[in-house]
């Protein structure tokens, strides 16, 4: 789970929607929390039709063989209907396949989506504030790239690293 959030926390934040404005970091806080109720919302959505079409008797071997290709096309119409980019589909399609795997139990499989989202709200959040501090911060020029963003997107991760071992 841990990589999971790590992982679409930095693509989410780098590529999941269009890039947020540093001069204005409230708006940057609203459009995460945004993002991470949307992606709690379809995920649980998708949880919940699963298990829906898993009560009934008649398709229940299918709904189980043909699970990934119907989580596939129910979060790639969601994200579409939402107008939300690849990366939103894709971290979707792998927070329900994972929970799907962790976690039958419905219940359960929401409340760890409302982990996921938080988690990866949590890390986005951290990486907005310091790249605020990173890039109006009197370094020089050539230091304000791509390698010390993945530098501070890594320091974050093993902070969150430490909080998510006691945690769980």
């Amino acid at each position: 789970m841990y990589f999971l959030i790590i992982t679409f926390g930095f693509l989410l934040a780098m590529r999941g929607a269009r890039p947020a404005p540093l001069q204005r970091p409230s708006e940057g806080l609203r459009r995460i929390v945004r993002e991470a109720v949307d992606l709690f919302l379809t995920t649980s959505l998708i949880l919940a039709l699963f298990a829906l079409a898993a009560d009934f008797e008649e398709i229940r071997a299918s709904v189980r063989e043909y699970a990934i290709l119907g989580f596939g096309v129910a979060a790639y119409l969601l994200s579409r209907y939402q107008k939300k980019t690849d990366v939103f589909f894709l971290s979707v399609i792998a927070s329900v396949f994972i929970i799907s795997l962790k976690r039958p139990d419905l219940s359960q499989g929401i409340l760890l989506a409302g982990v996921i989202s938080a988690g990866i709200a949590l890390f986005q959040t951290c990486l907005l504030g310091l790249r605020y501090r990173f890039l109006f911060s009197p370094m020089p020029a050539s230091i304000k790239g791509w390698p010390s963003l993945c530098l501070l997107a890594g320091l974050i991760s093993m902070v969150l690293w430490g909080l998510w071992n006691p945690a769980f």
